[in-house]
């Protein structure tokens, strides 16, 4: 029973050039930035090459305890990440200001917006705080 890999001899060190012109750009992108978040996106992406380093290393060198590394490396960058957006949130809003939707309409039942649960801005789309269409409402009216 044959367990190599086929094209190994060329797959592995393509790839391991590929990840490394990568790096490359990334760590450019983490120097110039212009801003913090994309700061933070580059050392994401830096670890998700990592990862990848590790697991064809782990191929490479058959040691599949390197596995057990990159999933660490994994759960530790994900922590990261979601601490860098609650350290960038609370940054970008201050305590006195609201939260709004994309369309700059006020979020009701947010915690710190001041909008009731179930006001004007929690109709839907249609313009009926049911959520239902005109359509449904008047069937329900007439009958």
């Amino acid at each position: 029973m044959n367990t190599g890999i086929a094209g190994a001899a060329w797959v592995l060190p393509l790839t391991f050039a590929l990840l490394a012109l990568s790096a490359a750009l990334i760590l450019l992108r983490l120097v110039s930035g212009p801003r913090a978040p994309d700061r933070v996106v580059a050392i994401d992406a830096l670890t998700m090459i990592a990862i990848a380093v590790i697991a064809l290393l782990a191929l490479s060198t058959a040691q599949p305890m390197l596995l057990d590394a990159a999933v660490v490396l994994s759960l530790v960058s994900f922590l990261g990440t979601t601490a860098f957006i609650l350290l960038f949130r609370r940054r970008d809003r201050g305590a006195g200001e609201t939260a709004h939707a994309a369309d700059g309409r006020r979020l009701a039942g947010v915690a710190g917006t001041g909008a009731p649960p179930g006001g004007e801005d929690a109709r839907n789309a249609s313009g009926s705080p049911t959520g239902r269409t005109d359509a449904h409402e008047n069937r329900e009216a007439v009958g």
